[in-house]
């Protein structure tokens, strides 16, 4: 079988190739962005949702002249990423391509139906689960513990919100991500569970970071995590091997 490519491509080759998929990547993204931008009010609705669930009376302040302009650009640039996502995840694709033999490449349509289906699930678990429990502890303990009244900023309330849904839909793309590279032989299973114990250890440290200071939030951020890593790893001990077999024909 032939190899992935004829010829060893120059560097300035390959960084030209990135541009023009980072290129493409953008001009969807913007298109993606200004078709939200144009009914945003719907989409800051929908994202009050979670806070509304909790506390139906509660309502967002603007505290600058600049702030609903910005907010709104905030959901269209993550909903716009959204819509484009498949798209941005075929260039992706599109540029490791080259480096892939043949049967590798049939991985395109997996590839790009999984990234796009775990993202969404996971900004979805985010926002009809995670939300809610985190909004509702947090502003309930500044009530009872701190007999502090919630006034909640349009801004500070989206992009709580959007770091959040951009956490779980990038920690739901785990399994993805080390099953695809289990199936091109980047990863071994026996590696995997080799480092298995520094990984949960980094997987609370992660959402310990990346998440609001709740416990709450911090749990279901991590379990998923954990869980996701469980279950590459079974991935990977089915695909592995496929892998090395295709390679080891490829050099035959």
């Amino acid at each position: 079988m032939p190899e992935p490519t004829e010829y060893e491509a120059p560097i300035t080759e390959h960084l030209a190739e990135l541009r023009n998929r980072l290129i493409k990547s953008l001009i969807a993204l913007f298109v993606g962005s200004v078709l939200v931008f144009i009914k945003v009010d719907i989409f800051f609705d929908i994202f009050q949702t979670p806070l509304h669930k909790v506390f139906p009376e509660l309502k967002l302040v603007a505290l600058t002249p600049t702030e609903s302009f910005f907010t709104a650009l905030k959901i269209s640039l993550l909903m716009g990423f959204v819509v484009s996502s498949p798209f941005i995840f075929f260039q992706v694709w599109k540029f490791i391509e080259p480096a892939l033999y043949e049967n590798e490449k049939k991985l395109l349509i997996p590839f790009v139906f999984f990234t796009t289906l775990f993202f969404i699930s996971g900004a979805a678990f985010a926002f009809f689960l995670v939300l809610p429990l985190a909004i509702k502890f947090l502003l309930t303990f500044g009530y009872t513990q701190l007999d502090v009244e919630a006034m909640l900023s349009v801004s500070s309330y989206i992009s709580f919100v959007i770091r959040l849904i951009l956490a779980f839909g990038i920690t739901f793309e785990l399994p993805v991500i080390l099953s695809l590279l289990a199936r091109l032989g980047l990863v071994s299973p026996e590696g995997l569970i080799k480092i298995r114990p520094y990984f949960i250890v980094g997987a609370f440290a992660f959402a310990a970071f990346i998440t609001p200071p709740d416990i709450i939030s911090q749990i279901l951020l991590a379990l998923p995590l954990v869980v996701f890593y469980e279950i590459s790893i079974f991935m990977a001990k089915m695909l592995y091997p496929k892998s090395e077999k295709a390679r080891r024909e490829n050099q035959i």
